[in-house]
């Protein structure tokens, strides 16, 4: 079934939030919900991909890892040859998800201690988006919790740009 791609037309803050991507390599992304931060950051990786060439690693919940970024590349004409590997379900299912040749891989936040093991030493990723990165608060709060240990045991040495996306950027009450 081939899908019909919609032409791209960016909203002008959708291209001051793709310059502030493209112009550092630790950014935060923070816009309401519907206001395009998947599809900006796609294009962001996408130009990025002719400067910065390997996989990106999209951490989300698991429902916007299965579905949101994999839909979204398919949505539109500019991200035509942008693949999206989705890195859930069993270890057997995800090793073979990591084994698949694309530009994008997604997991979902409960697999990321998994990942980082299995990946060792050779990890792969030189880009992370962090999208719903409020998963990741409790960081700096309590020493961080199992994910953000996880991710934490790369930021630095392994990860040489980080992006962060949430809709709600501090909690509620």
């Amino acid at each position: 079934m081939t899908v019909k791609r919609k032409p791209y037309t960016p909203h002008a803050y959708q291209d001051s939030a793709l310059d502030h991507i493209l112009s550092g390599r630790r950014r935060a992304l923070w816009a309401g919900m519907g206001l395009g931060k998947t599809v900006t950051t796609l294009t962001a990786l996408h130009i990025l991909e002719l400067t910065e060439p390997g996989p990106t690693l999209v951490l989300a919940p698991r429902r916007v890892a299965v579905s949101t970024w994999p839909d979204e590349a398919q949505k539109w004409d500019h991200l035509s040859d942008v693949e999206v590997s989705v890195v859930v379900g069993t270890p057997e299912e995800r090793r073979a998800a990591l084994r698949r040749q694309a530009m994008v891989y997604t997991i979902n936040y409960d697999n990321l201690p998994w990942l980082v093991e299995h990946c060792g030493l050779r990890w792969p990723f030189r880009k992370v988006v962090a999208d719903e990165s409020t998963r990741l608060k409790s960081f700096r709060l309590r020493r961080g919790g199992i994910r953000a240990r996880a991710l934490a045991k790369l930021a630095h040495c392994k990860i040489d740009r980080f992006i962060e996306l949430t809709g709600t950027p501090s909690p509620n009450g």
